[in-house]
């Protein structure tokens, strides 16, 4: 109790400027990501060892990706017209009680509708979040910020995907969703000690005038009516659907290599660590001068790490095309962040960022509806071909930006949207 107490009063501690904020925010997307991806296999395991039945996998899939998709949006409102850090806070513990109860009551039925309660939470949480750290870290520190924060939620996703068989193992699918509701706990009290404030109005015009307020009023507006927007969105839309069909693979692409669980393991582990890797390097060498050739760069990195599984001959080579992958991804996902926390105003960034990820899920969504046929149909090779076909086709809404002489252009104040 001792030592938990000094930990707290150091958090807590007066010492809160920019990079010690962005760091705790970073701890606390560590900590409930890592929870939060045990978690998701621990639902799969529990789901299918009461049912043995893969439909009710993919009906929790598809619900879930359904749920984020219709109230990503709604979410964003709610992030951009309430206080980010009250409502950070109040996602955190009410996550904490849903995975409480699951670890009590966790029948197909109870965790399929608290799966789709917790999706519905993570739409709020999500968009508040970037938009309270575009906030915090201002232009000049936004890609160092964001490459901080990803570099946390990534390695807490490669942490709790890789022990998350462990856990099962020795806890149960009820001990795990026990230990998630702790982690959410944990990512609340450091939310808690972050004591800046999570929104205001950083890039908007000074005078908050009738016209703006016209102008601007949801995401979806201002995706629409910016260029630099829509080609990001149209990139990652064809990179998400493409998505749904390689990770539909990846399950009878080890089966057919022989490799079991422990390759399908070390094929998620080796993509994560290039997310660590790509995330930590885009933080430290992006700025606004070239994040959308990172973009660029990014997703032509995914493009070939996806690709070149499909003529690997075995599975040592694939793990090498996974960090490759994973390390496009990570950087790609930094930069277009940034990209597109600087094309909004303070206070409509949340709506955007909702529009955006229902967007991306709609677009997975679609591809995991066709996915499971067509890997019968040609098997798990040639869908990974292309897989990487497709992901290169997505680079070229983003080659548009970076031809253009200056880059992507600046933000527009919102009475021009």
């Amino acid at each position: 109790m001792q030592l938990a107490a000094a930990i707290w009063r150091r958090l807590a501690a007066p010492r809160d400027g920019t990079r010690t904020a962005v760091r705790r925010l970073a701890a606390a997307r560590f900590i409930s990501m890592a929870g939060t991806d045990a978690t998701g296999v621990a639902v799969g395991f529990a789901l299918y060892e009461q049912t043995r039945s893969p439909q009710w996998l993919s009906l929790s899939l598809l619900l879930t990706i359904g749920v984020g998709a219709l109230l990503a949006p709604l979410g964003g409102r709610v992030g951009d017209l309430l206080d980010r850090r009250k409502l950070m806070i109040g996602a955190e513990l009410a996550l904490c009680a849903v995975f409480a109860t699951l670890a009590v009551v966790h029948t197909p039925v109870a965790l399929l509708a608290l799966g789709l309660l917790a999706s519905a939470l993570g739409t709020v949480f999500g968009p508040a979040s970037g938009a309270a750290i575009a906030h915090i870290a201002g232009e000049r520190q936004l890609a160092w910020a964001n490459g901080v924060i990803a570099t946390g939620a990534n390695l807490g996703k490669s942490a709790g995907r890789l022990l998350a068989g462990a856990l099962i193992s020795a806890f149960g699918p009820a001990g795990v969703f026990l230990l998630d509701a702790l982690t959410y706990l944990v990512s609340a009290l450091l939310i808690v000690s972050v004591r800046r404030a999570f929104s205001g109005r950083l890039l908007d015009p000074p005078e908050d005038t009738a016209a703006e307020r016209r102008g601007v009023d949801g995401g979806l507006r201002l995706l629409m009516s910016q260029r630099t927007l829509r080609l990001l969105v149209a990139s990652a839309c064809i990179s998400t659907f493409a998505t749904g069909f390689s990770m539909t693979a990846e399950v009878p692409l080890v089966f057919d290599l022989g490799a079991g669980a422990i390759g399908l393991g070390a094929l998620t582990g080796c993509w994560g660590a290039g997310m660590v890797a790509g995330s930590w390097y885009g933080g430290r060498v992006l700025h606004e001068g070239n994040e959308a050739a990172g973009v660029l760069a990014g997703r032509l990195a995914m493009a070939a790490g996806v690709g070149l599984v499909a003529v690997s001959p075995s599975l040592a080579p694939m793990l090498v095309c996974y960090l490759l992958g994973g390390a496009g991804g990570g950087l790609m996902g930094v930069a277009a962040q940034s990209i597109v926390l600087r094309q909004a105003p303070d206070h409509v960034r949340a709506r955007l960022l909702g529009t955006i990820e229902s967007c991306r899920n709609l677009a997975f969504g679609m591809g995991v509806v066709g996915a499971g046929a067509l890997v019968s149909l040609i098997g798990p090779r040639p869908v990974y071909a292309l897989v990487g076909l497709a992901m290169a086709l997505g680079t070229l809404p983003v080659a548009a930006l970076v031809r253009r002489p200056s880059g992507p252009p600046p933000v527009r104040p919102a009475e021009a949207v």
